[in-house]
């Protein structure tokens, strides 16, 4: 979830953590536990998106079609 907070305080281990994560996901340098974490997270993802439109009548209720 988004924090409500614009700008919310961060000190150096932080941006270092965030820095490599993002270089992480550039590179695509991951291990195997990651990746299957990854695609069982994109597949719950995709399952869930499939059962609210479902229950939505087919439409997508964020789009609106």
């Amino acid at each position: 979830m988004i924090r409500s907070i614009p700008n919310p305080p961060m000190d150096r281990e932080d941006v270092d953590r965030f820095r490599r994560n993002l270089e992480k996901h550039l590179r695509g340098d991951f291990t195997e536990e990651e990746r299957h974490q990854i695609e069982a997270r994109r597949a719950q993802e995709e399952a869930i998106t499939k059962r609210i439109i479902e229950n939505c009548g087919g439409k997508n209720p964020i789009l609106g079609y």
